[in-house]
């Protein structure tokens, strides 16, 4: 990392520079496809609090009738909020309010949903508008920080280009900080003018010709200050940075530029903090906050042991928690490694301080930036020790431009000098893969499902009408309605709506036993807790998945799988269910009969070629007849074997026909006495089935075997031909 105290000229760093701009920008517009306009960490509250801003106009104060407008009013200083109000002055206010209202999810207090709100049906784009206008002011924060993070590597190291892109991408290229800055939220700004303090403090510190340079540090602090209280933090790193600038310049100079930026701060920022101490009596008034919104202190602060127990999850909510929405395992890992190899390359890069040719940031790395890393997680474990919900790395991200050129200098320590640049490179490719990652996580969590092509007919097609305006168009089961206690039992339920749902209705899934006792349940949310019933598009049919389990000691027989719904709020109204021409089927609708198996099934080869086998694959492996002392037939065992899955239930028919073909004794007859519909027959199934009467067969010809369906219509056999809808099984 040798360089001379001069950036590089040249094309290249604006090239760079406009593609790492143009990469985040891309990022930012998918992300903000991705993730719902009023999800994110409190959006909902940062939005209401832009709306007080831009319909009252003036500052609130901390009274717990602020509290019931915003609490995000209490805990923030203004700038964020008053720049998305003011942003969307001309658009309709009230729809936009409605709206927001309207959007709230309250599945997700109850933990049964993930998604913080739902898209409803038909939203004005006049009431969602003000809520994009405060997106993008959020996103600007967040161009802010990348910006400056380069803007701080350029100055550390002027030759290393590379590096100062490999920075700027590892700040603003976490999925983490994209979805933060796609959200309705001042967390971005936060960063952002953090950032742009600390380069601005670099800038002075080591290349300001005169003090006044400072005077940008102040406003910078003062910008920052104005957006999150913990950016105040940033004051430490600028005046790490002041103590380089004394050294350089001198303490006259150092004083002189100390005092431009006190007048900067006090400027842009003084006023806020004057009337906090004027009104509480506090220049960040935090006991006033706790006094009126009391889950801004924990009754109880965890002790230092219990506080460190959060350290892995701080970590991961630093690169992939959105909300509720979590990154896989093995992508929070790979970012855990990561850090944890870029901190740890800062011990071998120390080795080129001992060489005279080092860039002038380097040693800073280590005296200011780490510092300042270190200052910002001892603030993140504090807030989680003593904050309600502070359990939160995303916190972490105003320190993002120390950490992005942390990391890259820790990473490019690992390396030999010649492949530092390819290495630096290497890390943006990176970063770009986390981000598309994280964009992948967030797509695949909140788009809507998947609207079935029209005509859509399911395997197993159902027509019930739920009051409430849900409507339950058919089920099938992937792998057979069957299974073995302990065994999964995959489910995929069709649903529809006419026309837009009004109210929360949770959908319930039973499956019970012949005594009515629940082997599983389902009560929540469709679509894996992401599709509530107000989000339903009128006229599309979706796919809802389950996968069903029955307890270990569950015993074999025949169960029934239920569904329907109820008001959120009344688990006890279930709502009544109609067949489309309106008659009540009552509150709940049976979807099919599950056969609860003994044991997995084992397949065996037949003795013999089947004797018969049906047009959808059912086989008649076996038949036996047993005979009285007079040679008459009076019992048949069938022994059955599924070639394939089945969804509809057959009625099995045997007669004892005589030489005209006329009927002496009959049986018809669901398998095993209706304990093995065929519905539930799984591909490589056996049945066996003993079938006897006692009608006089004494002139009996032969005894034929088939099977129809509901309507009555016969399965087609497809082998033997001798008959085409059934088989005989014995003869004269």
């Amino acid at each position: 990392m040798t360089a001379p105290d001069t950036p590089t000229p040249g094309r290249r760093p604006r090239w760079l520079l406009g593609a790492l701009v143009a990469g985040y920008l891309l990022l930012t517009a998918a992300y903000a496809a991705a993730t719902p306009v009023f999800e994110g960490f409190d959006g909902l509250a940062h939005y209401a609090a832009a709306t007080f801003y831009r319909t009252e106009r003036r500052l609130p104060e901390l009274t717990p009738a602020t509290v019931r407008d915003s609490y995000e009013l209490i805990t923030q200083p203004p700038l964020y909020h008053l720049v998305a109000g003011l942003a969307a002055t001309g658009w309709p206010v009230e729809p936009a309010r409605q709206l927001a209202q309207a959007s709230v999810n309250p599945y997700f207090d109850q933990s049964l949903s993930y998604r913080q709100t739902v898209i409803l049906p038909d939203t004005p784009a006049a009431a969602l508008a003000p809520a994009w206008i405060a997106r993008f002011v959020s996103m600007l924060g967040g161009l802010v920080a990348l910006l400056c993070t380069w803007w701080l590597a350029r100055i550390f190291f002027p030759q290393q280009v590379w590096l100062a892109a490999a920075a700027a991408a590892v700040a603003a290229f976490n999925p983490q900080f994209l979805y933060t800055a796609v959200s309705m939220t001042n967390d971005a700004w936060a960063a952002g003018g953090a950032a742009l303090a600390l380069a601005a403090a670099a800038y002075a510190a080591l290349r300001a010709d005169t003090p006044r340079g400072w005077l940008w540090v102040g406003l910078a602090l003062g910008l920052a200050a104005l957006t999150k209280y913990s950016t105040l933090l940033v004051a430490a790193p600028v005046g790490l940075l002041w103590l380089s600038y004394w050294r350089r310049c001198g303490w006259r100079t150092a004083c002189a530029g100390a005092l431009w930026a006190s007048g900067g701060f006090l400027a842009l920022a003084g006023w806020w903090f004057v009337r906090n101490l004027l009104l509480y009596g506090e220049i960040v008034p935090f006991d006033r906050m706790a006094e009126v919104l009391p889950t801004m202190r924990r009754a109880l602060p965890y002790d230092l042991p219990t506080t460190l127990s959060y350290a892995p999850w701080l970590a991961a909510s630093f690169w992939g928690v959105f909300v509720a929405v979590i990154a896989p395992g093995w992508y929070l890992d790979l970012t855990r490694w990561f850090m944890l190899l870029g901190f740890g390359g800062l011990l071998p890069a120390l080795r080129l301080l001992r060489t005279g040719r080092v860039a002038p940031g380097l040693p800073l790395v280590y005296l200011v930036l780490l510092p300042w890393l270190a200052i910002v997680a001892a603030s993140v474990l504090y807030w989680t020790s003593t904050v309600d919900y502070g359990e939160q790395g995303r916190l972490a991200h105003i320190g993002a431009s120390a950490f992005g050129v942390t990391m890259a200098v820790g990473w490019a320590g690992w390396a030999p000098r010649r492949w530092q640049t390819a290495l630096h490179g290497l890390l943006v490719v990176f970063m770009l893969a986390l981000a598309v990652t994280g964009f992948g996580v967030l797509n695949q969590a909140f788009t809507l499902p998947t609207a079935l092509p029209q005509p859509f007919v399911p395997e197993r097609p159902l027509a019930a009408q739920v009051a409430g305006g849900m409507r339950i168009v058919g089920v099938a089961f992937p792998a057979g309605a069957a299974l073995a206690p302990g065994d999964t039992l995959p489910v995929t339920i069709y649903f529809t709506t006419d026309a837009p749902i009004q109210d929360d209705f949770t959908f319930f899934l039973h499956l019970a036993d012949a005594q009515d006792e629940l082997l599983y349940q389902f009560d929540g949310v469709a679509g894996s807790g992401g599709h509530p019933t107000r989000q339903w598009q009128p006229g599309e049919v979706f796919a809802d998945q389950y996968t069903l389990t029955v307890p270990p000691a569950s015993a074999p027989g025949l169960a029934t799988l239920s569904a329907g719904f109820y008001p959120r709020r009344d688990v006890g109204a279930r709502q009544p269910v109609f067949t489309p021409d309106g008659q009540p089927l009552g509150d709940r609708l049976i979807l099919a009969p599950v056969r609860i198996v003994a044991a997995p099934p084992t397949e065996t080869d037949p003795t013999g070629p089947p004797v018969a086998t049906w047009a959808n694959g059912i086989q008649l492996d076996a038949a036996t007849i047993e005979y009285d002392a007079a040679g008459a037939p009076v019992q048949a065992t069938l022994a059955w074997r599924a070639g394939a899955t089945l969804s509809m239930d057959y009625t099995v028919f045997v007669q004892v026909l005589d030489d005209e073909n006329h009927i002496l004794a009959q049986a018809d007859f669901q398998p095993q006495q209706g304990q093995a519909p065929t519905s539930t027959w799984r591909a490589g199934d056996t049945i066996r089935d003993t079938v006897t009467w006692s009608d006089d067969v004494a002139g009996w010809a032969r005894i034929i075997v088939g099977l129809y369906d509901a309507q009555g219509q016969r399965l087609a056999v497809r082998t033997p031909s001798t008959l085409p809808d059934a088989v005989e099984i014995a003869a004269r």
